[in-house]
């Protein structure tokens, strides 16, 4: 009894160092999304482990039921911090946090995924779309654009599967793209995917399958796809960052745009990487914008979105984890300092224990306070 409470203090234990200490791996640091959204688990489990270890020591255990004891108190302790701090903010926010929805919480696989329908925007470059549910009376959709992350490098359209259909399920119309991710570097060329996407969805806002209205186009990006829809949105007509497909007469400006845990300050991320056990964030935005800041200052700065802020652009919504492991939430408190100074239209989403990715666990706490403020920041987007 005392050697099983505690293997299972252990487990607890363990899971509850991700929630707080930097992982030694990207595995562990993608496991640490699971155990900071799902930490009322680690919680229970803690919980359990200690009434075993009572009950062992009850039978005379000595050495293993107090280890098991000790580790599971510290278990519990750090497993509601979590939660504690996202029903505080949820209250601040007067968001209503649904238990359901966080106890059957699913987790979001990576592609492909399950869209109405996969098209061809450009040559070779693919969409899936994620049609509205039909409004009563009908009327055209909002249209957003989703672009998937993985440091520019990696990740296919249909990784957030299930959040794109709940979206759809919302009366939001989603066209979810690939874009391309080599040769490198690649910077152009997929903020220019991105640009022709856009174009791509406004001359096909009415067909068969789908009415979306464009005026309300929004663009929503997670982690490297944050960066593209946040420099798309806000350098709509850089001759430098051209569309890489023929837009015909559709603009690509937005009405809105969505970054979740984006890079928004390039020189600064890569002299600040977050986790280096977890990515090499430097050699990935090497990759991407082909040398270091030393080498191509201009370039650094050019594909920085801070610096790209002005009085015209799109409203913005920002969302970042305290524990993001990938990328400092000081990237969103740059860009919103900037914002602020340009008098632009935005709000920011600061989650103290989420991490990098924590939307794909649907419907865990992070979630649900990132839904809600997400579907009254595009309520107010005209």
């Amino acid at each position: 009894m005392g050697f099983i409470a505690l293997l299972l203090a252990a487990a607890a234990a363990g899971s509850a160092a991700l929630i707080v200490v930097p992982a030694p791996s990207k595995t562990l640091a993608l496991a640490a999304i699971v155990a900071s959204e799902k930490s009322l688990f680690v919680a229970a489990a803690a919980v359990v482990a200690a009434l075993i270890a009572l009950g062992a020591l009850r039978r005379g255990g000595r050495v293993a039921p107090v280890l098991a004891i000790l580790l599971s108190g510290a278990a519990f302790g750090i497993g509601l911090l979590p939660a504690a701090q996202a029903r505080a903010l949820a209250k601040v926010r007067g968001i209503a946090l649904d238990p359901v929805r966080y106890l059957t919480a699913p987790i979001d696989g990576e592609g492909p995924g399950t869209p109405d329908k996969t098209v061809e925007y450009a040559d070779g470059r693919m969409v899936d779309v994620y049609v509205a549910r039909a409004a009563d009376p009908p009327k055209p959709a909002r249209p957003i654009v989703v672009i998937h992350g993985g440091f520019w490098s990696a990740g296919e359209r249909g990784e957030a599967t299930i959040s794109s259909r709940r979206l759809a399920e919302l009366g939001f119309t989603v066209f979810d793209i690939d874009y391309r991710l080599a040769p490198q570097p690649n910077w152009q060329a997929a903020i220019g995917d991105v640009k022709c996407a856009i174009g791509w969805v406004k001359r096909h806002a009415k067909t068969d399958d789908w009415t979306v209205d464009t005026s309300k186009l929004t663009l929503l990006g997670r982690s490297a796809g944050g960066h593209l829809v946040l420099m798309a949105a806000y350098a709509p007509d850089d001759p430098k960052l051209p569309a890489t497909c023929d837009t015909g007469d559709a603009d690509t400006r937005v009405s809105a745009v969505v970054a979740l845990y984006a890079p928004t300050e390039l020189v600064w991320g890569y002299e600040h990487p977050s986790n280096p056990r977890a990515a090499d964030s430097q050699e990935r935005m090497r990759a991407f914008l082909g040398g270091t800041p030393a080498e191509i200052p201009d370039r650094y700065r050019a594909l920085s979105p801070v610096f790209r802020v002005g009085p015209s652009s799109p409203r913005t919504l920002l969302a970042h984890g305290g524990r993001d492991q990938f990328l400092g939430s000081h990237h969103m408190v740059l860009l919103d300092a900037r914002l602020q100074s340009a008098g632009v239209p935005h709000e920011t989403l600061y989650i103290p224990y989420a991490q990098h990715g924590f939307d794909f666990v649907v419907g865990g706490l992070s979630s649900q306070l990132l839904e809600a403020t997400l579907l009254k920041f595009l309520d107010g987007a005209r």
